[in-house]
């Protein structure tokens, strides 16, 4: 969950060798980066050097204009005394001279041990990919209902982890994610989910939800939210053709008490992970069983 936002600004002209931005619409967001390359016809190749700005410094060296900001300086860092000189970097080191610099980017990834053995559980398969997706696009409506204008939602980004929805918060600038579950109930009132074991990690931030759907399409009342720090505690190792993975089973009626803590009217979802996530941040007539 260390995501950093980034706005790009590129520019295909130079005025007299000076690159010159302007830069609006600017959410001050302390772990967020301005990029700013070059790309000049007529081949439109990418400037060997380029900027990346941290936000809090482009705000301490840009010009206010407006409702944005103006920011001018050389590639060729003709001027040593300049302060973004050291924001200057080369396009081909992008990972060396940006990313690996960025703070906590090289940690670990907190990753849980689960002991997966021959005797783990085999599991059936999960769900279809559409049956999946409807509780995403359910759960993402309720969480532009609850966060309106204050959350930004992001789904299109590469699947290389479980992290099914990103939660931008704007007012805290801190940033979310969800791993969604759309579970059937079978006859005998049992839910069933799997999350791999290679995709999964554990962060403060990241949320474990579990939708549960009868056999006529109706949610349930209740759906749960855990925090990924607790899934190994509520599940059990399995293998799905030799896959490990975490295989969370549990009855509704009545409430598996391991699955207590987690409960959330479905009614109050959206509110409820927004304020999991970002606590303090709704008002007490929108949170949860107000």
């Amino acid at each position: 969950m260390r995501a950093h936002p980034v706005q790009i600004k590129a520019r295909s002209f130079l005025a007299d060798g000076e690159f010159q931005a302007s830069i609006t619409s600017l959410h001050p967001d302390p772990n967020g980066y301005i990029l700013l390359p070059y790309v000049p016809p007529p081949d439109w190749q990418l400037d060997p050097r380029l900027w990346a700005i941290p936000i809090p410094e482009f705000l301490k060296a840009a010009q206010p204009h407006g409702s944005g900001y103006i920011f001018s300086g050389y590639l060729d860092g003709r001027f040593p005394q300049s302060a973004m000189n050291k924001f200057l970097i080369d396009a081909r080191q992008l990972r060396r001279q940006w990313l690996e610099r960025i703070p906590g980017w090289k940690d670990p990834v907190n990753v849980p041990q689960v002991g997966v053995t021959s005797a783990s559980e085999e599991v059936p398969r999960p769900a279809s990919r559409a049956f999946g997706k409807y509780g995403e696009l359910w759960l993402a409506s309720q969480l532009m209902r609850a966060g309106l204008q204050n959350v930004v939602l992001a789904q299109d980004r590469l699947r290389v982890d479980c992290v099914d929805l990103l939660l931008h918060d704007l007012s805290s600038s801190a940033v979310g994610g969800l791993v969604i579950h759309t579970s059937s109930v079978n006859a005998r009132g049992i839910v069933q989910f799997r999350i791999r074991h290679d995709t999964f990690f554990v962060d403060p931030r990241l949320l474990v939800v579990v939708i549960p759907c009868r056999n006529d399409g109706d949610l349930d009342e209740t759906a749960f939210v855990i925090p990924a720090a607790d899934l190994p505690a509520v599940t059990s190792a399995s293998l799905d053709r030799g896959d490990p993975g975490y295989q969370g089973s549990f009855r509704l009626s009545p409430l598996a008490e391991k699955m207590r803590p987690y409960a959330v009217p479905s009614k109050k979802l959206g509110a409820g992970v927004l304020e999991r996530l970002f606590p303090g941040r709704l008002s007490d007539r929108a949170k949860p069983g107000a």
